[in-house]
């Protein structure tokens, strides 16, 4: 079998296409999550390294990469929902998120969403539990 790295693309039930990279023949599933201004490609090298070891699938979040941009963003929890989706139609029961920058924010946000699915969550330089404001809020968070 040949391990090499995939790009493709599911439709999520928003509208939303959301591209992915898919590589790997292990039976532990990583689920890579990229940082701002980036995309599932910035990954390469590191699922290179460890394409033998695991099955690694890392999306393009929403707006990002080769993923669509229909609806806006508002929240990290926006991201991690549909990345959220992406695991129920990917049958992906279990697996560690590792994320780098903004992903790690999406990952710990997914992590509190879906427990059972998301085994460890590994942060990389990643942006603290509240984020950080892509718009002005309201004193309850809400966008103004």
């Amino acid at each position: 079998m040949v391990n090499t790295v995939e790009l493709k693309k599911v439709n999520l039930s928003n509208g939303e296409t959301m591209a992915y990279r898919e590589a790997g023949l292990g039976e532990k599933t990583l689920l890579l999550i990229h940082g701002n201004m980036s995309s599932s490609k910035h990954w390469d090298i590191f699922i290179d390294e460890i394409k033998d070891k695991y099955k690694i699938f890392a999306v393009d979040m929403r707006g990002f990469g080769e993923s669509s941009y229909k609806n806006p963003i508002n929240s990290l929890n926006d991201f991690a929902k549909d990345i959220e989706e992406f695991l129920n139609i990917m049958n992906i029961e279990s697996c560690s998120a590792i994320g780098w920058s903004t992903g790690g924010g999406v990952s710990l946000e997914l992590a509190a969403n879906c427990p059972d699915k998301i085994e460890k969550v590994v942060l990389i330089e990643s942006v603290g539990v509240k984020g950080y404001p892509i718009y002005k809020k309201d004193k309850d968070g809400n966008p103004t």
